[in-house]
């Protein structure tokens, strides 16, 4: 189990939901038919509250807005139908404070997938990792979900 309560779409999962969200996430059929998911997540007092929809449900196109997540600074993101990682913030300026902040919200979302039995590779975009870089929140540059849990468990640097 997760070390941060999971608040999926505004509620608390039951382990059945929970198992058939990590296996449609990790399941690259699953994600072919859905055309990848779109996601905004948010850690606040140790719930990582995660909203989650299909790129494309019932023949039309999703966007971000139709997700409820917690007012407050939040990740936004979508795992493509390849299975790559979009995970993305928005930030004006960057001190030490917010970068914290940001390190703590990237950090609970790939610590509470992969310790709910993400089994797809998590390797994050381009645009993802120059985020990360220009942004100066992780060193080195990680490149997959398990580097940004490694990276909480303290095994990096």
């Amino acid at each position: 189990m997760s070390r941060f309560k999971l608040l999926l779409n505004g509620g608390k999962p039951s382990g059945r939901e929970l198992k058939q969200f990590i296996r449609a996430l990790s399941d690259a059929k699953t994600l072919a038919a859905r055309g990848g998911y779109l996601f905004k997540s948010r850690l606040t007092g140790g719930e990582l509250h995660f909203g989650i929809v299909p790129a494309i449900a019932d023949g039309e196109r999703l966007h971000h807005y139709d997700i409820d997540v917690p007012d407050g600074e939040h990740l936004l993101g979508s795992l493509s139908a390849t299975g790559e990682f979009s995970v993305l913030f928005k930030e004006t300026s960057m001190d030490d404070e917010s970068r914290e902040l940001w390190k703590q919200q990237y950090k609970a979302l790939a610590v509470t997938l992969l310790d709910l039995g993400y089994a797809g590779e998590g390797k994050l975009d381009w645009i993802s990792c120059k985020i990360i870089e220009e942004s100066e929140l992780f060193h080195p540059i990680p490149q997959t979900l398990a580097d940004i849990a490694a990276e909480s468990q303290g095994s990096r640097s």
